[in-house]
């Protein structure tokens, strides 16, 4: 067999191989990721004790946004049932990096930062900080409605349609995961919640390779 045909073998098998690697990692799925879907949006808002309080915080934290209003009532129930349930099924568990809950007001006209400190938490999280946020009116409209594109009106009945969600949101600012709260459940959560710890900690060294490998697979959860 002559130098060229070597070679020629040879690159064949080393690309069959590649293929079949590939076909190996795509099937079998040896490390599934939450997907990167887009950077979070940056923002300065207020909190309760009417302080700014800015996105850049949260930097080496995980954090999982809602969006609600003081004056919801049982309308806002079933997002305080995920979170107490969630934070239920993350009581036994290492959170490192934190995570942190934060619900963003969606009004903003009557949820002053001393409407949000007298407001009672529907559940106090066991190792969770929970934090309310609240800002001008324009403000919200670019944070929640154009960054993490959740919609928000005032009725004239002095509710506020929403579109009850929760985005999952990483220590670099990028968006892990966004829920439809009626298709949403708690184990659902704590499992995402798994998969991005078990990416963060394996993040340097070898392992690194293989979760690059599957986000560029998309080698993402099928429930």
């Amino acid at each position: 067999m002559g130098k060229s045909n070597r070679l020629v073998w040879w690159i064949a098998a080393v690309g069959a191989l590649l293929i079949t690697a590939v076909l190996w990692f795509t099937i079998a799925r040896p490390v599934v990721v939450l997907p990167r879907s887009r950077l979070s949006p940056g923002y300065t808002l207020t909190d309760s004790s009417g302080k700014p309080f800015s996105s850049e915080y949260q930097r080496g934290r995980l954090t999982l946004y809602s969006f609600a209003y003081t004056g919801c009532g049982q309308r806002c129930q079933a997002i305080y049932d995920l979170l107490r349930a969630l934070d239920e099924r993350l009581s036994g568990k290492a959170l490192n990096p934190p995570l942190d809950y934060i619900t963003i007001s969606v009004d903003p006209a009557r949820d002053l930062p001393a409407a949000l400190a007298s407001f009672p938490l529907p559940f106090q999280p066991a190792r969770i900080k929970w934090i309310w946020l609240t800002g001008e009116e324009s403000w919200l409209r670019n944070v929640v409605g154009g960054g993490f594109e959740v919609a928000f009106q005032p009725q004239e009945d002095g509710s506020v349609f929403f579109d009850p969600r929760l985005v999952l949101v990483d220590g670099e600012g990028v968006i892990r995961g966004e829920y439809d709260l009626a298709q949403t459940s708690a184990d659902q959560l704590a499992y995402h919640l798994d998969l991005l710890y078990q990416e963060i900690e394996q993040s340097s060294g070898a392992g690194k390779f293989a979760y690059e490998a599957a986000h560029f697979f998309a080698c993402y959860p099928r429930h």
